[in-house]
Formats: structure tokens, C-alpha cells, sequence
């Protein structure tokens, strides 16, 4: 599949009880990855993290379908007749991924912005704007929020 980084969970769907192709699902450090019926045929798709809206789990009497939705509202990864456990286990592991790649990315703006003010206020200080007390001031507000 299109993704090269590490696997963190692999499992497959039943052809028996999918009315369809034995199906397989891939959890990677990146991303999910998965095949797709578009039109006739089988088409391999990878979905980052980041472009994940949600995770849908569908149990049936002995088997659960996965929807894994598309922030973009198309090409839903969906995997049909996985053990219900492994599915549980995929949907956990995709959520708590999608959270931290969240989480991350929150952070890195925060992190940026505050700096960005930092330099802005020392720009202000060296072109003799504001006092060092100022400064001190205005950096030990950025720092708290």
C-alpha cells in the first residue's frame, strides 16, 4: 500500500461473510490504509490521520463492519466482517491516533504564535517602543496563557 512507515495493526475481514473480497485493514504510524470497491474495481487507499472526521463501528451477530470517515466527505474506508475484538481494537487505536495527531498539531500553533509574539515584543524593545519593564510584562502574560 502507499504509505511506508511502520505497522501497527494489520487485521482482515472475512470473505465468507462479506459478500465481497477478503478485505484488509492497516493501521500504520501515518495513517490508515485500506482497498476500496470504487465503481467495479478494487482501488487502494490511504487516509492520514489528519483527515479523518470519525470512526464508525457496525457490530453484527459475529462480525463488525469499520467506516472510517473522510474529512472530505468522499471515499469513506469501509471493512466489512472484521472479528468484532480486532474491530474494537482498530477503532480505539485509530481514535486515540487522531487525538494525538491533533493534539500535536495544537500545540505546534501555540507554540508558534507565542514565539511570534515574543519576537515581536523584543523588536519592540530594541526599537526603544516599549521599556524593559514592558517587555518583562508583556512576556510573562504570554508565558501564562
Amino acid at each position: 500500500m502507499a504509505m511506508s512507515t511502520d505497522v501497527l495493526l494489520r487485521i482482515h475481514g472475512s470473505i465468507l461473510l462479506s459478500n465481497s473480497w477478503k478485505q484488509e485493514l492497516v493501521i500504520t504510524t501515518a495513517g490508515v490504509e485500506a482497498e476500496i470497491i470504487k465503481g467495479l474495481k478494487r482501488t487502494k487507499m490511504s487516509l492520514p490521520f489528519d483527515g479523518i472526521a470519525q470512526v464508525n463501528l457496525v457490530r453484527g451477530v459475529f462480525r463488525a463492519d469499520l467506516e472510517i470517515v473522510n474529512k472530505g466527505g468522499t471515499d469513506n474506508l469501509i471493512v466489512h466482517a472484521l472479528a468484532k475484538a480486532e474491530a474494537e481494537q482498530a477503532k480505539r487505536l485509530i481514535e486515540e491516533r487522531v487525538r494525538e495527531n491533533a493534539s500535536a498539531r495544537s500545540q505546534s500553533r501555540f507554540a508558534g504564535s507565542v514565539a511570534d509574539e515574543l519576537q515581536k515584543l523584543a523588536d519592540l524593545k530594541a526599537q526603544g517602543v516599549i521599556s524593559d519593564d514592558e517587555f518583562q510584562s508583556q512576556k510573562r502574560r504570554l508565558l501564562r496563557e
